[in-house]
């Protein structure tokens, strides 16, 4: 199973963030699970292969999704501190 994301940001910057803070997550992986993310632009591109059952993906996905969310409350609440 292949499952692709594509996420945009406001900008730039704010995907390089996000992509940093996710990164050190994915690894190591479990045996029979691979995930490529890069950033173009303002996009972020996560890529997941697996050969794990669909419930594993689905956990796969919320966990890249749970930390995207978090590192970006995070940065929200850090850039509003800045003021």
């Amino acid at each position: 199973m292949i499952a692709r994301i594509k996420l945009d940001f406001k900008s730039e910057v704010e995907a390089k963030r996000t992509f940093s803070a996710i990164a050190p997550d994915n690894d190591p992986l479990p045996s029979g699970l691979e995930i490529e993310c890069s950033v173009s632009h303002h996009s972020m591109i996560i890529v997941i292969r697996s050969e794990r059952s669909v419930d594993s993906l689905g956990a796969t996905l919320e966990d890249i999704m749970s930390a995207i969310d978090l590192s970006m409350r995070t940065s929200k609440s850090a850039d509003n501190k800045e003021c």
